[in-house]
């Protein structure tokens, strides 16, 4: 990455001002399906963090990303857990408590290539799990009515998750650049870059949220730059953790506003 992209990576820092949901109680299926998204992002987010702390560079803001993200996922599960339409939905955030009672222990360990397959693991089944459960109200969503709102959170709400997948991942082969990884990274960059479009394309999307679209798409400028020289370039890991983190930031903002059409 030039020495100019990144003094606008760094500027870009102040661009977008996070709007973080805390896991406050759910009062409608809109904010329901934007939580139960954001629980996907956080499992992602928390392995992130974890790997970082074993870059001396990155390693306070690791541990405080971590710690934040720990917390607003616990807090969001409760709300979710409490609010869960029927049986189906609160056995499926049972089983995520249970399973990320797991995750959180592994959290707790120091980072170590040794234990990164491991992490990963665990961290794509919470995933998987949180996935389920916004699915499922995703659906209850819409059966309530013909709106494409709550579609539309869970599309944003992914994107959230597949920037802080994606620098998982990358973080991940700077350990053991394992084949499976850089396969699974390129699927979820077409994926980002796909879903982006149709949002920025949806008849629903509002001038505003447009306007935010279209600084997500220039933070995302910055992290597939990032992303292509993590393996190359030692200061990419940098590069990816901020622009991780930027572009989270301005998704939230835009998944918090699809939510407010619900």
């Amino acid at each position: 990455m030039s020495r100019a992209r990144r003094s606008l990576l760094a500027l870009s820092l102040a661009v977008a001002a996070p709007v973080w949901a805390q896991g406050r109680g759910i009062t409608g299926l809109g904010e329901a399906v934007n939580q139960a998204g954001a629980q996907r992002m956080l499992s992602q987010r928390m392995g992130k963090a974890w790997l970082s702390q074993t870059d001396a560079r990155l390693c306070l803001r690791a541990q405080d990303v971590l710690s934040h993200s720990q917390a607003r996922f616990e807090r969001q599960l409760e709300a979710l857990l409490s609010f869960a339409p029927n049986a189906e939905i609160a056995g499926s955030y049972r089983a995520l408590s249970h399973r990320y009672a797991d995750y959180k222990g592994l959290l707790a360990e120091s980072p170590s290539a040794q234990a990164l397959p491991t992490l990963l693991g665990v961290a794509s089944e919470v995933l998987t799990l949180a996935q389920r459960g916004t699915v499922q109200l995703v659906e209850v969503a819409q059966a309530r009515g013909p709106q494409r709102s709550p579609w539309l959170i869970n599309l944003s709400g992914r994107q959230r998750m597949l920037s802080q997948r994606l620098a998982l991942l990358a973080l991940a082969m700077r350990q053991n650049a394992a084949p499976q990884l850089r396969r699974e990274s390129a699927g979820e960059i077409n994926e980002f870059e796909s879903a982006l479009q149709v949002l920025t394309e949806a008849r629903e999307t509002t001038p505003a949220i447009r306007a935010n679209l279209e600084l997500a798409a220039a933070q995302w400028v910055f992290l597939k730059a990032a992303l292509t020289d993590v393996l190359s370039d030692d200061r990419a890991a940098c590069d990816v953790f901020v622009a991780s983190e930027n572009l989270l930031n301005v998704m939230e903002t835009v998944t918090s506003q699809y939510a407010r059409l619900a």
